[in-house]
């Protein structure tokens, strides 16, 4: 009886274990969102699954059981030589709608990309097909083409611009919108345009962004049942966020955050970066702007003012910078590329300086690293808010730079320990978890595989409409009944009322 019981046991343990063939579609042109697939791509092949990865970006790592292929029509170049800073002074409105119209640009591109073509007419078959999503609903058709289940990824928080996918609640008061400027703790007027953030975002995806998402799949996928269905049949969406940084939300069971997913176990620097970090005895202060703002597109009055504050400081600066820069102090060395993660997790490195991205706000506090943020659009706003609210950094936003800010900045996070040592906590939370964020995704990867599409797990609040999911048939319902009831007794009280007074006149 024990032979057989252990038999099944190990028949059950091939079964959860057994490999499969996934899809992976990461098409987005910006290699911080390149670096998550990577790293989920890695994690499912170490469990024996065979993975196909659709990037904009060459693979320089050869993974087993990992088939990497560049997208035909991918434009890496064009997000290199462009100039964010270009983009400063827009407002969350604009941003919403700009946003919308590159993703609708971005997703028929690849749509209409040879090697996605190939997938969706070839004889390839799959057991799932997992999608990053950036406003790219219409890519829902490929896996509705090849009949498998649809996993999404997402490299930001969930908020009330993913929310619709999953049925997640939108609660405006303390779900920040990722194009404004707030964290959790609103005041009144910070909710007040993030109330009519949402309301916008819902009226600007009832009538213009799902319906064109909906035609360009049926331009690709014409047996496709309608966006909204293929949305709401996703089995699992997986965020790049944790609750420890960006706040806890209300999230439907097939809501998974694995922030952190792209953090790495720190590996040997380069023997040059080595000893000038090692033998920086007042520390160093590691500056980038990440890969797609560029410090070489800095105003000069900027540079310059930058240049400045660093010549004050006794700390080594260590600057990616794309361009040499001659006039650059003694204390500041110029990289064009740097190892961020080996970087940062050095002892020596006291404060990062950073343009606020999700991703490397997320490493440097996983290494116990205070950071100062110039914020410049998007969610670098909100993340450096949450930083501050955290008490791990200093926000100085792009808008607002002036190199006196600056100084002060630099000096109240190196001369207050706090920072530092809420830093070192904000760490050993991060790291405190029954697996790690690589693991987790893979797990509730395997979990639909296991489940078939894990159906289960599909709110119900899909199948009612605007009005029923936020109950304004029920509440105009009562309003009419209370209405008719006050009517009904105003009626009886006149009545009365009359009836008392007829009564008085006839006794007199």
């Amino acid at each position: 009886m024990n032979l057989l019981l252990t038999f099944s046991c190990y028949l059950s343990f091939l079964h959860l274990i057994s490999a499969a063939k996934i899809l992976c579609i990461f098409p987005t042109i910006s290699r911080s969102h390149y670096y998550i697939g990577h790293s989920l791509v890695k994690g499912l092949a170490a469990r024996g699954h065979y993975v196909t990865y659709l990037t904009q970006f060459e693979e320089k790592e050869k993974v087993q059981n990992v088939r990497s292929e560049v997208l035909k029509d991918s434009k890496p170049d064009v997000i290199t030589e462009m100039n964010f800073f270009e983009m400063i002074g827009q407002t969350p409105f604009s941003i919403l709608f700009s946003s919308v119209k590159m993703a609708l640009e971005n997703t028929e591109q690849v749509l209409s990309d040879p090697v996605i073509q190939a997938a969706l007419n070839g004889n390839d078959t799959y057991d799932l097909v997992i999608t990053e999503w950036v406003q790219t609903d219409a890519l829902q058709g490929i896996a509705y083409r090849l009949k498998v289940p649809s996993v999404l990824i997402t490299s930001f928080v969930p908020s009330i611009l993913t929310n619709y996918i999953t049925a997640n609640p939108d609660i405006s008061s303390f779900m920040p919108h990722v194009f404004g400027n707030c964290d959790q703790r609103m005041n009144f007027w910070e909710r007040t345009q993030n109330f009519l953030l949402t309301v916008v975002q819902g009226l600007h995806h009832k009538f213009y962004y799902l319906p064109e998402h909906d035609k360009l799949l049926h331009k690709y996928v014409p047996e496709a049942p309608n966006i909204y269905e293929l949305n709401a049949n996703t089995a699992v969406q997986i965020f790049n966020s944790d609750p420890v940084i960006n706040g806890p939300f209300p999230l439907m069971p097939n809501t998974v955050e694995v922030g952190g997913i792209h953090v790495e176990f720190p590996k040997q620097l380069p023997k040059d970066l080595q000893k000038y970090l090692d033998e920086s005895n007042d520390g160093v202060i590691y500056f980038t702007l990440g890969g797609n703002l560029k410090s070489k597109h800095l105003p000069l009055a900027m540079r310059e003012a930058l240049l400045r504050v660093f010549s004050k400081l006794k700390q080594r600066i260590l600057w990616k910078f794309e361009e040499n820069l001659p006039e650059k102090p003694g204390n500041v060395e110029i990289r064009k590329w740097l190892p961020q993660q080996d970087i940062l997790a050095h002892p020596n490195i006291k404060l990062f300086i950073t343009h606020g991205g999700l991703l490397g706000t997320t490493e440097s506090l996983h290494r116990g690293v205070p950071v100062l943020g110039i914020p410049v659009f998007f969610d670098q706003l909100m993340n450096m808010r949450n930083a501050e609210r955290l008490g791990v950094g200093i926000s100085v936003p792009y808008k607002e730079f002036t190199e006196e800010k600056l100084f002060n900045a630099i000096n109240r996070i190196l001369t207050d320990s706090s920072y530092s040592q809420t830093s070192k906590k904000l760490s050993v939370l991060l790291k405190d978890q029954q697996v790690t964020p690589v693991e987790k995704a893979v797990f509730w990867i395997e979990y639909v595989l296991r489940n078939g599409g894990a159906p289960h797990l599909k709110s119900v609040a899909h199948d009612l409409t605007w009005y029923q999911y936020y109950s304004l048939d029920v509440i105009l319902f009562l309003a009419i009944v209370v209405v008719v009831l006050v009517k009904i007794i105003r009626v009886v009280i006149r009545m009365i009322f009359c009836r008392k007074m007829k009564q008085k006149e006839k006794v007199n």
